[in-house]
């Protein structure tokens, strides 16, 4: 292997270890707020490609518009998301309605989005392109990147940065952390749950829009886009449930193993990270990082 085919699929698989990381942070995030896995991960960001794609393409919005607009709509969507899953059932007898509510939820947003915007794929623009207009390409040597991958990256840096310190150094984030150990006692003391527990899914479905505005220039904008929530799992998996670093750890490895194993089989990538997954459950089924996640109320 040459080293320019070394570094671009590095890249590449970084990038996508990017997008798994930060499904997997909204993945924890949740567990951590709530204590349910949200099985609808994948779909909310897949619909939330679509209205940034409806934005852009149909409605022809300014960037800075559309930025706004679109951040509005996740908000809206992370809050429609909560009042109908979450709320209604978290008192219920049944502790797993909730989840299976996610899984009827992930259903229900690829009909909704096949039934709004149809079930053909839709096109969207990389964000820098070149003087034909196609995606644009970082070359030095012998070494071609496509600057998609790269700003993904940068992104996805710059987001789990932000989130991490909202949740360890600012003080709406301690609020939310207390909030999530213990509601009982948060209220008692002037915290209500209800905002902190809406703001997680606010912070989570805007990151949910995020990774679907940066993947669908790769994968088109389509309904199977929430399948990416799989590989997120395994990352979560592997790099250690509940732990937002073991995470993203787990995901970047999750990406490069990906991105290396389509060198000899191509057709069998999904089969490799399984099958890591599967090693790291029968060897070390605590992850990368041991973390545990206390029960939530």
């Amino acid at each position: 292997m040459d080293f320019s085919l070394f570094v671009s699929l590095s890249v590449n698989g970084i990038a996508m270890g990017m997008i798994y990381a930060l499904l997997g942070m909204g993945l924890i995030l949740l567990v951590r707020a709530v204590g349910i896995l949200n099985f609808a991960q994948g779909d909310l960001m897949m619909f939330c490609a679509y209205i940034v794609a409806w934005l852009y393409l149909d409605v022809e919005l300014p960037p800075i518009a559309l930025i706004f607009v679109a951040s509005l709509s996740f908000i809206i969507m992370g809050i429609i998301f909560m009042f109908s899953i979450y709320w209604p059932l978290r008192k219920a007898s049944y502790p797993q309605a909730t989840i299976i509510a996610t899984m009827g939820a992930s259903i229900i947003l690829q009909e909704l989005a096949v039934q709004i915007w149809g079930s053909q794929p839709r096109n969207m623009p990389t964000i820098i392109k070149d003087e034909a207009g196609k995606s644009s390409v970082l070359r030095f040597g012998d070494v071609t990147l496509q600057w998609q991958y790269i700003i993904i990256i940068l992104v996805g840096v710059i987001v789990i940065f932000l989130v991490t310190q909202l949740f360890d150094k600012l003080y709406i984030g301690k609020l939310m952390q207390a909030a999530a150990q213990n509601s009982y006692a948060a209220n008692l003391i002037g915290i209500p749950s209800i905002l902190t527990i809406g703001l997680t899914y606010v912070i989570v479905m805007t990151v949910c829009g995020i990774c679907g505005s940066l993947v669908s220039p790769i994968f088109m904008v389509r309904t199977t886009l929430g399948t990416l929530q799989l590989r997120a799992f395994a990352g979560v998996v592997i790099g250690g449930f509940g732990s937002i670093p073991g995470a993203v750890v787990g995901c970047l490895l999750v990406g490069i193993v990906e991105s290396f194993s389509t060198m000899a089989l191509a057709g069998y990538k999904d089969l490799v990270v399984f099958l890591l997954l599967i090693i790291f459950l029968i060897f070390r089924p605590q992850g990368l990082v041991k973390s545990k996640i206390e029960d939530k109320a």
